[in-house]
C-alpha cells in the first residue's frame, strides 16, 4: 500500500505538471483524468496488489511519458486514458 501511495502521488504530479490550456484536452480534463485514475490505483492496491504490481512497470513507463509531455496537454491525456486502459484490463 505504501509503493502504491507513492506511485499514486507521483503520477499525479507529473500530469498534472504537464498541462496547460488547450481546446482538445483542458487542464480541467486531465486533472479529472488523473483523479480517476489515482482512484482506481487505490481500488487496485485495496483488492488486487499483485495486479498492481504486474501493471505497474508499464504504468510508471506511461507516467513518464505524460511528465514528458510538457506543454502537450493532448499527449498527457492520451497517456492517461493508456494507463486507464492498462489498469482496468
Amino acid at each position: 500500500m505504501r509503493a502504491a501511495s507513492a506511485f499514486m502521488a507521483f503520477a499525479a504530479t507529473g500530469f498534472l505538471a504537464a498541462c496547460n490550456s488547450e481546446v482538445a484536452c483542458t487542464q480541467e480534463t486531465a486533472t479529472k483524468k488523473a483523479t480517476d485514475l489515482t482512484t482506481k490505483i487505490q481500488e487496485l492496491a485495496a483488492t488486487d496488489p499483485a495486479k498492481l504490481a504486474e501493471l505497474g512497470p508499464k504504468v510508471q513507463e506511461l507516467a513518464t511519458k505524460a511528465a514528458a509531455g510538457g506543454d502537450d496537454l493532448q499527449a498527457t491525456c492520451t497517456a492517461l486514458d493508456e494507463m486507464m486502459a492498462q489498469l482496468s484490463t
